[in-house]
């Protein structure tokens, strides 16, 4: 295991300057071939002048987990974590290949993707140009193997007591039957010393997912969520109606995964970030895009694919609804502890009691609610489709609240979290009591007009 650690120092004024180029030198990714899959290294990691402690004796472990499960569509995918444990150690690595499990030692099973920078790429052509050398025997004549591993940026950023490696993986076009991912991972100490590792060996057997009928999308059934018109906002969470639009019921980890349950999605070609998928729905972000007009919404499963269209516009803004599909989801803020949530600090809005199938409090005059939607619009800062946020990004378009026909200024409208708009606003005086008309506007379009604020 070769690469990059042919670094000879000589003695010189400036050997002190250059030992961190040493020490990390080591900690850039294996060469190819070190996976403990068929052909390459059996024994993963363990190697002379990398690391030397018998896989799986450490006291941690390697994992593989596939969006899918431990199935896969041909064509189709999937986001793959490998996931290093140990809590005895500081900095962790992995190497993984895919193989056709007819013949693991020359066919490799897709395509490996990086997605950020945490991790590299190498197949048999270019690894001799980048100054890597491939176990013995890894590199048949006429093979297609890939493997990806940790870079050096990503040894930098891990750390105890596990680190987790993202990546995409794209099966291949056609069925090839079962196809196993092989990953080796080490976790060690950060010393230059390949006696203070740890070394771990793991498989995931992934089967063609089973057909199944294809899915259909019902006629105008591509919805900002909680809305029934078919216009969308890139970055928004959407809904999707129709029939077969899953095998199963499955709901995300808070991942952004791009391929949830079997079940994908892509708006204008671009792949959406799944939330909850369903045989009759399916709840997705839609990815950032600057194309506006009609584009194409595809679903695919393991029984086929279904394109519909939906409009792509600059706004479209929808109120977040209680499980009744009519009250806003918001909350009243408690700021003397008296509420009922989040340890006294507000209460849920809505009619008084447990009408909606949990505690609800309308709100009165001189409230402070914050309501909840998708679609209200760009802010400033900009907040990207597919990733985790907690801040408050504004509008950068005004947002006009009505409530019973009564203008209503907020005093903030913009992203709180990933998606999810939130409007902060003071009950006035004089709007009635029960269910009120609730309606905000932005650049010229506004929200469903069938939602109701319980106000006393």
């Amino acid at each position: 295991m070769s690469r990059r650690k042919n670094l000879l120092i000589k003695s010189s004024p400036f050997i002190l300057a250059i030992v961190a180029l040493v020490v990390y030198g080591y900690e850039f990714g294996p060469d190819p071939g070190y996976t403990g899959a068929p052909g390459d290294n059996p024994k993963g990691c363990n190697a002379s002048g990398c690391h030397t402690d018998t896989p799986n004796t450490g006291g941690g472990s390697v994992k593989i987990v596939a969006a899918g499960g431990t199935t896969y569509v041909p064509g189709q995918t999937q986001q793959i974590q490998v996931i290093i444990a140990d809590s005895s150690e500081r900095k962790y690595g992995f190497e993984l290949s895919a193989r056709v499990d007819s013949d693991p030692k020359v066919m490799g099973a897709g395509t490996l993707t990086s997605t950020d920078a945490f991790t590299e790429l190498f197949d048999c052509r270019t690894a001799v140009s980048e100054g890597a050398t491939p176990f013995p025997g890894s590199c048949p004549s006429g093979n297609t193997l890939q493997w990806i591993e940790h870079n050096l940026s990503g040894y930098t950023k891990s750390a105890p007591p596990s680190t987790t490696y993202t990546f995409n993986w794209t099966p291949p076009a056609t069925d090839v039957g079962t196809v196993t991912l092989y990953a080796a991972g080490n976790a060690g100490s950060g010393a230059l010393n390949v006696n203070l590792t740890h070394t771990y060996l793991t498989s995931l057997q992934l089967s063609p997912a089973g057909g199944g009928p294809p899915p259909t999308i019902g006629d105008g059934g591509i919805v900002p969520n909680g809305s029934t018109v078919n216009t969308i906002q890139p970055g928004e969470w959407i809904s999707i109606y129709g029939t077969n639009l899953a095998s199963g019921t499955t709901t995300w980890n808070g991942d952004f995964p791009t391929s949830l349950g079997g079940t994908s999605v892509k708006v204008n070609d671009k792949p959406g970030y799944l939330w909850f998928v369903s045989s009759a729905q399916i709840n997705v972000q839609a990815p950032d895009d600057t194309a506006r007009g009609t584009v194409n919404v595809t679903v695919t499963t393991g029984g086929g694919s279904a394109t519909s269209t939906a409009t792509l516009a600059q706004f479209a803004p929808a109120f977040s609804l209680f499980p009744d599909n009519k009250h806003v989801a918001g909350i009243i803020v408690r700021t003397n502890g008296s509420g009922t949530q989040g340890g006294g600090t507000y209460d849920l809005l809505g009619p008084t009691g447990n009408s909606l199938g949990f505690q609800t409090v309308a709100a009165k005059a001189g409230d402070v609610v914050e309501l909840f939607g998708v679609g209200f619009g760009p802010t400033n800062p900009a907040v990207p489709a597919g990733h985790a946020y907690s801040g408050a990004a504004p509008t950068t378009n005004p947002v006009q609240i009505q409530i019973n026909n009564t203008n209503v200024p907020p005093s903030f409208s913009g992203i709180s979290g990933a998606g999810l708009y939130q409007i902060n606003l003071t009950i006035p005086s004089g709007l009635g009591t029960g269910d009120k008309a609730l309606v905000a506007t932005v650049g010229g379009v506004q929200t469903q007009s069938f939602v109701v604020i319980s106000l006393q």
